[in-house]
């Protein structure tokens, strides 16, 4: 039998585990010198002094520092990690890792009543100054406990990189912080892995520490409810059919890209890639006065999500200054929709008949902070169909929020190739037009990670990605998850595509610098080595992207070093 002297005595006293048995099951919060339990938003508890021997802590950190901690990058989370420790033969570590396995095991499966099968998972995670894991749930297979302990001595709240917890709405989604937990030295911190148990870590602010932890999973029987979690419904956005009032495009719009031999060169661009990059595109005072006008402080500004698919602000249309209301109402004007069909081909001009286009609109403003993500759109329910067949009804169509399942190749086969970056010069007096270049998904896929749906099997063999207690992709998508078949995408046919407008505002600082190399991205997550469309940050250009809807648009966290604020103006249309 394992030595019980690796933890502290408290833990084992009498006194202590009917404590913890009574606040655990009551679902109510309690705290002394020994440990804390949280009942809200779910139940989390905090042992302190865990270790007995923190002599133990820095051998088993001596240990560590010669596995090799993989730097890992995706959209939901940027850190380093080690494989899995079940094989690692150093003393500490393997004494932790069989403590943990039968001893602690023991001890939680006695005391929280939540069944075990003396399987875990376990890895060595350090994050460093803007590391971070965003929005998760840890739902998956057979986790039933996630735990961490910390290893980090001094830390404070300035130092960022807390345990926050969010609480959810009424549908089971993922709102804002309700609780966070700063990482306490030899603290063990645990939860039951349920819906609800939406967490993340906190970028880490300090350049001069390191945020190190031991966590992972203790796993057992899949819950009977683990199936037939209820969908949650999409955000609603509303569909905007064309306005019948004619603008004139030349006091906006640069002269030269209504100039018929160029609409018609962007018309034949657009034909052989179904993206393109418009150059000065607005008339640069027009451009300068908008970009100013987004700064007023009359706007109302409001943060949406849920925070596992989206974390940015909009702007409500009604308290717009007056130019930019009229520049919002120049997109949904009939004469944009025409333009749009001149450059595209698109069937964007209405008629009594067949022919009946629509739009969203939506005015976003990024800041430090700020994030979209991948996500399962089986988690959503079926919505999308009836907002492209009926404009009276709602739904959000803006893929940075709907990344969803995956789909067959044929229907995205129009928004991906595998081309190089080219450009077309179409006359001496009008600015580039630019096929966008392309990168691997595994920016988002991070294949060296058991993040993939396996076999329960093949989990406990190699060991379930742990960082934070998130196998990164958790609830997010995976490079090796099967394609769904057409009966599974049904909502959505081949033949719907949207036109995505995208015009960007203050991305540039003080300097004139980018504020960022981060750029908008368009993925296929049902490519393994997919190829996806990057827009940079560039002020005063059209983007036109064609794509499928279940091609995604991804912007990535924005660190704390991350200044002011920037502008995206998206728009989408339908034929």
């Amino acid at each position: 039998m394992v030595d019980q002297g690796l933890f502290s005595e408290h833990i084992y006293n009498k006194k202590f585990q009917e404590e913890f048995k009574k606040y655990w099951h009551s679902e109510s919060d309690f705290k002394n010198v020994d440990f804390e339990i949280i009942s809200k938003p779910f139940r989390i508890c905090r042992i302190s002094n865990f270790i007995k021997n923190e002599r133990f802590i820095e051998n088993l950190k001596c240990e560590l520092e010669n596995h090799d901690h993989k730097r890992k990058v995706t959209d939901l989370y940027q850190f380093e990690k080690t494989d899995d420790l079940c094989d690692a033969s150093d003393y500490c570590t393997r004494m932790l890792y069989k403590s943990f396995q039968k001893d602690l095991a023991s001890w939680m499966e006695r005391n929280t009543n939540i069944k075990l099968n003396k399987t875990i998972s376990m890895s060595s995670a350090r994050y460093y100054e803007t590391d971070y894991l965003l929005c998760h749930d840890d739902n998956m297979g057979d986790r039933r406990i996630a735990y961490i302990l910390y290893l980090s001595k001094g830390w404070t709240e300035e130092d960022g990189g807390a345990l926050d917890l969010f609480d959810t709405d009424e549908h089971g989604s993922p709102m804002n912080v309700v609780k966070s937990l700063i990482p306490e030295y030899n603290s063990l911190v645990f939860f039951e892995v349920v819906d609800n148990s939406y967490h993340q870590v906190a970028e880490v602010m300090t350049d001069d520490k390191c945020r190190w932890s031991i966590n992972g999973w203790f796993h057992g029987p899949l819950r009977e409810c683990y199936q037939v979690k209820s969908p949650r419904p999409e955000s609603i956005k509303n569909f905007i059919e064309p306005s019948t009032i004619d603008i004139e495009l030349s006091s906006w719009i640069s002269k030269c890209y209504l100039l018929p031999n160029i609409m018609e060169q962007i018309h034949e661009n657009v034909m052989k890639e179904p993206y393109t990059f418009l150059e000065n595109f607005f008339e640069e005072s027009i451009f300068k006065q908008i970009a100013n006008d987004l700064t007023s402080q009359d706007i109302s500004w409001q943060m949406i999500g849920p925070a596992d698919i989206r974390h940015y602000e909009i702007a409500d249309e009604k308290t717009l200054p007056k130019l930019l209301k009229d520049f919002y109402n120049l997109f949904k004007s009939i004469s944009f929709f025409q333009l749009l069909r001149k450059y595209t081909g698109l069937d964007l001009v209405p008629d009594e008949k067949t022919m009946k286009p629509k739009m969203t609109i939506e005015l976003q403003r990024w800041s430090a902070g700020c994030y979209t993500l991948l996500y399962d759109k089986s988690l959503l329910k079926d919505s999308l169909d009836d907002a492209i067949k009926t404009p009276q009804l709602n739904d959000d169509v803006n893929i940075t929020a709907s990344a969803g399942a995956s789909t067959s190749k044929s229907s995205t086969e129009r928004i991906l190739n595998t081309n190089q970056l080219k450009r077309k010069r179409i006359g001496s007096s009008c600015p580039t037009v630019t096929n966008l270049s392309h990168k691997k998904v595994t920016k988002y896929f991070d294949t060296q990670s058991d993040v993939s749906t396996q076999s329960l099997s093949k989990d406990h063999e190699h060991g379930a990605d742990a960082s934070e207690t998130s196998s990164p992709q958790d609830e997010q998508l995976s490079p090796n998850d099967t394609p769904a078949s057409d009966s599974e995408n049904d909502s959505i046919s081949k033949e719907e595509y949207t036109l995505d407008l995208i015009i960007q505002f203050h991305t540039e600082n003080d300097q004139g610098a980018p504020k960022t190399e981060d750029t908008i991205d368009f993925i296929d997550p049902s490519q393994e080595q997919g190829t996806l469309i990057q827009i940079p940050s560039l002020d005063n250009h059209l983007c036109l992207v064609y794509r499928s809807l279940m091609v995604y648009r991804l912007q990535q966290y924005l660190n704390h070093l991350y200044e002011g604020y920037s502008y995206n103006l998206i728009c989408s249309y339908y034929e």
